[in-house]
């Protein structure tokens, strides 16, 4: 008895601490979020005045209408293109970071790969606008080399938008990565290779399978983001880009139609949401089978 209400006295004051963050979170993350689901519903007139009645017109409208339809499709097209390349440039960055025996070239590493974290996006995709702009670095290297006669037109495109994206996200890619790959025992890859497992079998029969749950995480970080990101297609790829960030942006702030805005930014939150579902479940039933 006296253990059990040790217990109780324990969990209630670990409660009595997260009781501000949860607080906080319910004021600030819950409420808001529960005021922009009943929004999606409200109607409006023809001067988009927010009516006090409710209907599914709005979400009628995303998933009929060909031009959100296809809004959606190149969200999700260039949040998954985005992923995977991240993902590809990530590992071998995350091999290199966790294999490197010398401490101070790994923390060089590390701070080479963590330090565009502490600049802002807005200026990081200011310079990629001097990078790919006609005038720009990239084209005057290019025909300083007689490789092209004119300047490539790079900007306000959504190769643009992926190169940003890419730039921006990576060390969310790589750190997942190279946090799995730093838990792997050493002595599984000397057993493979111990039986007669050369470096290719064995990165592709112990040390890939082993790192695949950071990889889900890092692409799960890397989506979410990606799929989210507002400034970056609109520095780099102009606010004409089929996105759906760009598109909320229209309705909240050019159209004033906010309850379809809402419903915009709810489709974006469930589409994220399911994609983030899926990667964790698959990395669920991958540990699963790792432990089977």
């Amino acid at each position: 008895m006296a253990r059990t209400s040790v217990v109780k006295r324990t969990n209630s004051f670990y409660w009595l601490l997260l009781t501000p963050s949860l607080l906080f979170l319910t004021a600030f993350l819950v409420v808001p979020f529960i005021m922009l689901i009943v929004l999606s519903f409200r109607e409006v007139d023809s001067l988009l005045n927010v009516l006090p009645t409710y209907s599914l017109s709005h979400y009628t409208e995303v998933f009929t209408s060909g031009i959100y339809l296809n809004t959606i499709q190149s969200s999700l097209g260039v949040a998954l293109l985005t992923t995977v390349i991240c993902t590809l440039l990530a590992y071998p960055a995350a091999y290199l970071l966790v294999r490197t025996e010398r401490p101070a070239l790994r923390t060089l590493f590390y701070i080479l790969l963590i330090s565009p974290l502490l600049t802002s996006v807005v200026i990081r995709t200011f310079a990629w606008i001097v990078i790919l702009a006609q005038n720009g670095l990239l084209n005057e290297l290019l025909m300083n080399l007689h490789l092209i006669d004119k300047p490539l037109s790079m900007l306000w495109s959504m190769n643009a938008v992926v190169i940003a994206y890419v730039q921006v996200m990576l060390p969310f890619a790589v750190l997942p990565i190279a946090t799995s790959m730093g838990e792997i025992q050493p002595k599984l890859r000397q057993a493979s290779m111990s039986l007669g497992a050369g470096r290719v079998r064995t990165f592709f029969t112990v040390t890939l399978p082993l790192t695949l749950p950071g990889m889900l995480s890092g692409a799960a970080i890397v989506f979410s983001l990606a799929a989210g990101s507002y400034i970056t297609p609109l520095l780099v790829g102009g606010r004409l880009q089929p996105l759906l960030p760009l598109a909320i942006y229209q309705q909240a702030v050019q159209v004033f139609n906010m309850p379809f805005a809402a419903a915009l930014s709810v489709t974006l939150l469930i589409m994220v949401i399911l994609v983030v579902l899926l990667l964790g479940w698959i990395s669920k039933r991958w540990e699963a089978r790792l432990r089977d």
